[in-house]
């Protein structure tokens, strides 16, 4: 067989945690042989290893707080802080550009708060990611299936967050699988808000 001839018009990625059986070494290099440029949610060790196989990490991690727990929670900003401060310069030194970051569970926040704890959190955060030309991107989960109580689970909150924080160093992760399960109508919601939007994660419904 002849190897496919791509456009280029979309750089594709693939998320490692998919793939948590193949070792990272061999995820690269059959990526690579797929014309596949990226591997997303790698860790700071794991940045070097994508490179070496002429790939880059285009959705990088910076903290290892999990997904459950993030911005929206006072108590972890003094940590998120530190860890965004130390990656973000080692994340533009690699050559990468976006950085994921999360809302954190409910816990019984209204969306205000939520709104409110985040913006309070990310602002430091997003000064030094503007001095290294790093965005950090919160991305959108459903709380339906996959990510109970999870806060930034709609379109609409990820939007005020941004209108709030008012930076081009923060924008949203819009993940189209979370996304049709929470409001469907993915194709217009893109549309009306892709200025707030830096990458998009894919799956289908139902099944991933």
């Amino acid at each position: 067989n002849q190897p496919l001839s791509l456009k280029g018009n979309i750089n594709h990625s693939v998320c490692q945690w998919c793939y948590g059986d193949i070792p990272l070494e061999q995820l690269c290099v059959a990526a690579k042989e797929m014309g596949i440029k990226s591997i997303d949610l790698l860790g700071p060790k794991e940045w070097a290893t994508a490179s070496k196989h002429g790939l880059t990490c285009a959705m990088a991690y910076a903290s290892d707080v999990p997904l459950i727990k993030g911005f929206n929670d006072p108590s972890l900003h003094e940590k998120l802080l530190k860890d965004y401060s130390e990656n973000i310069p080692k994340a533009a030194e690699a050559g990468l550009n976006n950085v994921i970051c999360f809302s954190g569970n409910t816990n019984g926040l209204t969306a205000a708060q939520g709104i409110e704890n985040c913006a309070r959190g990310l602002e430091p955060v997003l000064k030094i990611a503007a001095r290294y030309k790093v965005t950090v991107t919160m991305e959108l989960l459903n709380s339906r299936v996959d990510h109970h109580d999870y806060q930034c689970d709609h379109t609409a909150w990820g939007v005020q967050l941004c209108e709030k924080l008012g930076s081009d160093a923060f924008k949203l992760l819009y993940d189209i699988y979370h996304m049709q399960i929470m409001e469907g109508d993915v194709i217009a919601t893109i549309n009306k808000n892709i200025k707030y939007i830096s990458h998009f994660h894919t799956g289908g419904v139902p099944g991933r």
